[in-house]
């Protein structure tokens, strides 16, 4: 019997159903990560390249910094694309090594300077790795992206944020998978897919007061328990002494961190995906089946984020 449920933040319907697992999947077909690194447009960036953005942060993980995006989704008239470089060519974002939490305060410190650079503009604060999540370069880099107008579905959601209702159905108990730094991992009501999570502040706040690295020990926390639900731990562990580069993301994630709109209404939250696990055409469809209801489903998360 499957059990239907919608959406709070996006009113999306969700059928859950034990059958998921037995729906097509379509294979993800990786971006290797170049051995070349004269093939990498991010290993090549001199002092004076024109693609250089000013900002860079040093979080423990080297000096990441940023850069104009070589194939924009938004520019001139339409918004700007801004990327956040790593400034080794090695492990992706998913890769389990000793400086991941480090890599990720990075990526996260630098965009929340970038995005504070237009207040009065709504900013998407995005890191894709893998090529089932649209990464086309596994070179450690997210983006940050500033439409001229902010997209509609976004100033739903994020009004629907201040509504007192939807975010006690966000924050019930039940769906919590951890508490920590005034932050909760939760279960979303409808996922995209079975290994997906919500992070959201438990107080209102602005992106310009989010904590880099308290959002990066969230992420990460969820990382690894997606390696071990996945039995891929040991083979994701990246090794900086290998003679050869390891090659593709050990699984394929995005997290999308949403900025609260211009006027202050609704606050910063944040998608975590794990992309190749979602439906196949789950873009266009508004009826998804995973395999685990909410609780159930935080469940399985609890204890090991």
């Amino acid at each position: 019997m499957a059990t239907a449920t919608t959406c709070p933040l996006t009113g999306r319907v969700g059928l859950w159903t034990p059958a998921r697992e037995l729906r097509p999947q379509a294979r993800a077909v990786r971006q290797e990560l170049v051995t070349d690194v004269d093939r990498c447009p991010f290993c090549d960036t001199a002092a004076d390249d024109e693609r250089l953005v000013a900002g860079h942060v040093e979080a423990g993980a080297g000096r990441w910094f940023a850069m104009r995006n070589i194939y924009p989704p938004l520019d001139g008239p339409t918004g700007t694309a801004t990327l956040v470089v790593g400034p080794d060519h090695g492990p992706t974002l998913t890769h389990l090594h000793p400086a991941i939490t480090a890599a990720w305060t990075s990526v996260f410190a630098l965009q929340q300077q970038l995005a504070g650079r237009a207040p009065s503009r709504w900013s998407l604060v995005t890191t894709a790795i893998g090529a089932s999540a649209g990464a086309s370069q596994q070179h450690p880099h997210g983006q940050v992206l500033t439409p001229s107008a902010v997209p509609p579905i976004s100033a739903t959601q994020q009004r629907r944020l201040s509504d007192p209702q939807v975010l006690a159905a966000l924050l019930q108990e039940r769906h919590a998978v951890a508490d920590a730094d005034g932050l909760r991992l939760s279960a979303p009501p409808v996922p995209l897919g079975p290994e997906d999570l919500l992070l959201l502040p438990t107080d209102a706040q602005p992106l310009a007061a989010l904590d880099p690295g308290a959002v990066a020990r969230r992420v990460v926390g969820w990382l690894r328990a997606v390696h071990e639900l996945r039995g891929t731990a040991a083979r994701s562990r990246f090794d900086p002494t290998a003679a050869a580069i390891e090659g593709p993301a050990p699984v394929d994630v995005k997290v999308l961190l949403h900025a609260e709109l211009p006027d202050g209404t609704g606050r910063w939250w944040a998608e975590l995906q794990v992309t190749e696990a979602h439906a196949p055409g789950v873009a266009a469809a508004p009826l998804v089946d995973v395999v685990h209801p909410p609780a159930a489903h935080a469940e399985r998360f609890r204890g090991r984020c």
